[in-house]
């Protein structure tokens, strides 16, 4: 549970961000609420196979060696929040293909209905340039076995569920209330503030595996 509820804060912290980056193209399709459900399955289910796959390489690689995964995990994360946290977007690694890949496999949905578009834009979306995925996939990676790696993606599909789907539902109400200086920095204040609490509990797990050792 304890990789789970990492990956959650980490979600929780970022919410925000999606809800920013991700939040208008999760309306393209304008599916409704119903849309929006489709959406977040799709990109659940996703994150988690996603996660399973760099859990097993990570593991193939000797992540396995490590002696508390949670911890390097809780690490990765941080690092994560705090590269963004300072420097956005412009911390994300563009990986040449990707945004081609993702407009192919859009076009090939161009017939369905918006349900459906919605949903397959959520599994198409672990392919968008987004600094927050790296450093998921990053933990995933370091998770120790593929079932971690797949914990790791759904916590943090879970913690930035509710907020990104607020921004889909409400998206016109939110746009007005709240003025773009005013979300940048609560966003970059809660990447922090999570980053802190994560770096606290990995050096907590480590301090625990070496008094267990004593």
């Amino acid at each position: 549970m304890t990789l789970l509820l990492e990956s959650f804060v980490f979600g929780v912290a970022n919410s925000l961000h999606c809800a920013c980056m991700c939040g208008p193209l999760a309306l393209a399709f304008q599916g409704g609420t119903v849309g929006a459900l489709s959406y977040h399955v799709g990109r659940s289910v996703s994150y988690a196979f996603v996660g399973l796959v760099l859990g097993g390489i990570g593991a193939r690689l000797g992540s396995t060696e490590l002696g508390t995964p949670s911890a390097y995990v809780a690490f990765v994360l941080a690092g994560g929040l705090i590269v963004l946290a300072l420097l956005g977007e412009r911390g994300a690694v563009s990986i040449p293909g990707l945004g081609s890949t993702l407009q192919r496999g859009l076009a090939r949905t161009r017939s369905w209905s918006p349900t459906w578009r919605a949903g397959a834009l959520g599994v198409f979306t672990p392919l968008l340039p987004c600094g927050l995925l790296w450093s998921a996939f990053a933990g995933a990676t370091v998770a120790g076995s593929p079932i971690a790696g797949a914990e790791v993606m759904g916590g943090f599909a879970l913690g930035s569920l509710p907020l990104l789907l607020a921004a889909q539902l409400q998206a016109s109400r939110l746009a007005r209330r709240f003025g773009p200086r005013t979300l940048l920095f609560v966003q970059r204040t809660a990447m922090l503030l999570a980053a802190g609490t994560l770096i606290w509990r990995g050096l907590v797990s480590l301090g625990g595996e070496g008094s267990c050792c004593h």
